[in-house]
């Protein structure tokens, strides 16, 4: 009766732990992190992906409740999530950039609340997160990271110390990418509304009776729309270029070259 309770608490030990780690990468990860994705469908996924993977390595015995228990979850946690902030960084950086150009078209006061987040952006930026998603997924974005995901567990085996502070380090270096990704993105587009709200100031002064809001608003709404539409293809590629460097990022942190 002893040895199948000890059998029983040696499988659930050694199932927690790549089980932490792909949970903690789920919950950190664009698309599935997202408030629209069922809990329950988040948890089947996590406990389908460490069945699969379950017999294809050895797995540290560790008593869950002592103290090296709690060093390895914690470290498990640490790693899924930083590879799961890496590709948030991307988001996080498109939907700036649709603040960046809703504010330069007068749309910033036009608000929805984003099913990822839960909190309220601007609807620009909501128009372009559903594109990046979009080219996420056309890529293979999602079995990308599993592949990486699962990968991790033959590069940074469980039980053998692997963090440092140069990961972190690299990581906070990479989120540089929420400011130059943004501006990368919305630039363009910035550029074009900034000259046609100089050439509203040069007219308002070339006529001073002119109302330029009831003039302007309109013409610098319908030149972004149109600036959007122009530079449709060129955002797909940056995005998908940004995608790409993410996971390549992620590929530096495994140490796979």
């Amino acid at each position: 009766m002893f040895a199948v309770w000890d059998d029983v608490l040696a499988l659930l030990y050694t199932f927690l732990w790549p089980m932490t780690r792909i949970s903690a990468c789920l919950i950190a990860t664009p698309i599935f992190s997202s408030m629209s994705v069922n809990t329950r469908l988040r948890v089947s996924l996590a406990m389908v992906l460490t069945i699969l993977i379950y017999p294809l390595h050895d797995w540290p015995i560790v008593d869950v409740l002592s103290g090296a228990g709690l060093v390895l979850f914690l470290e498990q946690v640490v790693i899924g999530v930083m590879m799961g902030l890496i590709l948030q960084i991307v988001f996080a950086a498109v939907s700036a950039a649709g603040e960046f150009i809703s504010l330069s078209m007068g749309l910033g006061f036009a608000m929805m609340v984003d099913p990822n987040s839960g909190v309220q952006t601007p609807v620009i930026s909501q128009f372009l997160v559903v594109l990046a998603t979009l080219v996420f997924v056309s890529i293979g974005g999602h079995l990308i990271l599993l592949e990486l995901l699962l990968d991790s567990f033959r590069l940074w085996p469980i039980g053998e110390p692997q963090l440092e502070m140069a990961m972190v380090w690299d990581l906070l270096q990479w989120s540089a990418l929420l400011f130059t990704g943004a501006a990368m993105i919305a630039l363009p587009a910035m550029v074009v509304l900034l000259l046609a709200n100089s050439a509203m100031g040069v007219v308002s002064r070339a006529a001073p009776s002119l109302n330029v809001f009831a003039v302007g608003f309109p013409l610098t709404l319908l030149m972004g729309i149109g600036v959007l539409i122009v530079l449709l293809p060129s955002f797909m590629g940056n995005v998908q270029s940004l995608w790409f460097e993410a996971f390549q990022q992620i590929r530096l942190l495994l140490g796979v070259a």
